[in-house]
C-alpha cells in the first residue's frame, strides 16, 4: 500500500510539473488603436476557452512593440503590412498568421482632416504647398500618402510633411502649426468632437481595400508549440468573427480597455476583420509594390519564394488546421476585394491569390 500510495503521489507531482510547464505565459505586444483584435480576445475569454494564459503589452508605436518581439520579451505582436514585408525581406525569422482588421469602403481607415473653418481646401490635391501632420516614415498611413498623391496627380515633395503621433494631431491641426492631419480611430473621434478639425476625405478613396495589420510570432517559439500557436489562431479568429458580429459590445470593451471616454468609443469607427483569419494576399503584394515605388525597400530577388516562406507555409501549417476545425465562413466584404483592381498591381488580382483564395 505504502508503495501503491507513493506511487500515486509521484505521479500526480509530474502531472502537476508537466502543468505547470506548459502553463506558459504568452506575451503579445500591441498599440493603442482600434483595429487589433487581441484585446476582445482578452476581454471574451477565447484565449483562456482555448487553454492560454496570455499577457497582453502595450506600446506606444509599431517600432518598440516588434523590437520586444525580436528581443524575445514578446512571443507575438501584431504589426503592420509594411513591417511584415521589411522582415520578410530582411529574412527575419518569424511566421506570418491571423490577418487583423481591413479597412473597406465600408469600413474606412483613415481620414484627412482640416480645420473646422477651412474652406479652401476641398480635395486632397489642395493640400499642394501645404503642411500635413502625419506618422513618420515607416508607419502605413505614412506609406499610403504615396498612393494618394499618385491620384491626386500631384508630387509628394508638394507637401510639408510633419512627423507627429495620432494624439497629438489634434492640436497641431487646431493651433495652424499644419494644414491638415491624416488620422485613424480613435484619434479622428476626437478631433472632431474636440472641434478642433473636420473631415475632408476618407483614405479608402486612394487605399480602398487593404490588410492593415497581422499576427506575427517568432519562429522559434512557434515550432517549438505548434499546438499554442494553433490556439492563438483560433482565438484569434473567434475574437474576429465576433467583433464583426457585434461591433458595438466591440466598440465598449475597447474604449473602456483602451480609457476612450463614453462618447469617443460610441462614436469612433471599426475596422472589418477578415472571417476566416487568412491574410488577403493581393493586399500583401500591393503593399510590396508599393513600397518600391515609395523607394522604402529595395526589390526582393524571389519575391515569391519569401511569400511562400513568410505567409503560405504558415497558413498550411497554422491556419489550415484551425479552419478544418471551426469550419470556413461566408466573407462577403473580402471577396469583394477580388473584384477590384489595387492601385500598385501591374496584373489581375488572379496573380496575387494564396493558396486559400484560389
Amino acid at each position: 500500500m505504502r508503495i501503491l500510495k507513493g506511487l500515486v503521489l509521484f505521479v500526480g507531482w509530474l502531472i502537476t510539473i508537466g502543468t505547470i510547464a506548459h502553463a506558459e505565459t504568452i506575451k503579445i505586444g500591441h498599440m493603442p488603436v482600434a483595429n487589433q483584435a487581441d484585446i476582445i480576445a482578452d476581454e471574451k475569454g477565447f484565449f483562456k476557452k482555448n487553454g492560454l494564459d496570455v499577457e497582453l503589452k502595450l506600446f506606444q508605436t509599431g517600432p518598440s512593440a516588434l523590437q520586444g518581439l525580436l528581443s524575445g520579451d514578446l512571443q507575438a505582436v501584431e504589426a503592420g503590412g509594411n513591417s511584415m514585408i521589411n522582415l520578410a525581406s530582411q529574412g527575419v525569422s518569424v511566421y506570418f498568421l491571423v490577418s487583423g482588421g481591413m479597412n473597406t469602403p465600408q469600413h474606412p481607415a483613415g481620414s484627412i482632416f482640416v480645420r473646422s473653418g477651412e474652406t479652401t481646401i476641398k480635395s486632397f490635391s489642395d493640400l499642394k504647398g501645404k503642411k500635413l501632420g502625419t506618422l513618420p516614415k515607416g508607419t502605413i498611413t505614412n506609406l499610403w500618402i504615396s498612393n494618394a498623391v499618385a491620384k491626386a496627380g500631384i508630387e509628394r515633395s508638394a507637401l510639408t510633411e510633419v512627423p507627429v503621433p495620432f494624439p497629438q494631431m489634434g492640436g497641431l491641426l487646431a493651433s495652424g502649426q499644419v494644414d491638415a492631419i491624416y488620422t485613424w480611430p480613435p484619434f479622428d473621434t476626437m478631433t472632431e468632437q474636440a472641434g478642433q478639425g473636420k473631415r475632408l476625405v476618407n483614405d479608402t478613396e486612394w487605399n480602398p481595400y487593404a490588410v492593415l495589420n497581422a499576427l506575427i510570432v517568432r519562429r522559434d517559439w512557434a515550432d517549438k508549440n505548434p499546438d499554442d500557436v494553433r490556439k492563438l489562431v483560433k482565438s484569434m479568429i473567434e475574437a474576429h468573427r465576433w467583433i464583426d458580429d457585434n461591433v458595438d459590445e466591440a466598440r465598449a470593451i475597447l474604449g473602456r480597455r483602451l480609457k476612450l471616454s463614453e462618447s469617443v468609443y460610441k462614436n469612433m469607427r471599426m475596422f472589418y476583420f477578415p472571417r476566416n483569419g487568412y491574410q488577403v494576399m493581393p493586399s500583401i503584394w500591393d503593399y510590396y509594390y508599393l513600397m518600391l515605388k515609395a523607394k522604402e525597400l529595395q526589390p526582393i530577388a524571389d519575391p515569391k519564394a519569401i511569400f511562400e516562406k513568410y505567409w503560405y507555409e504558415p497558413a498550411k501549417k497554422f491556419i489550415d488546421p484551425v479552419i478544418a476545425e471551426i469550419g470556413r465562413q461566408p466573407d462577403p466584404v473580402v471577396d469583394s476585394l477580388y473584384k477590384i483592381k489595387l492601385q500598385n498591381l501591374s496584373g489581375p488580382i488572379s496573380d496575387y491569390l494564396g493558396p486559400w483564395e484560389r
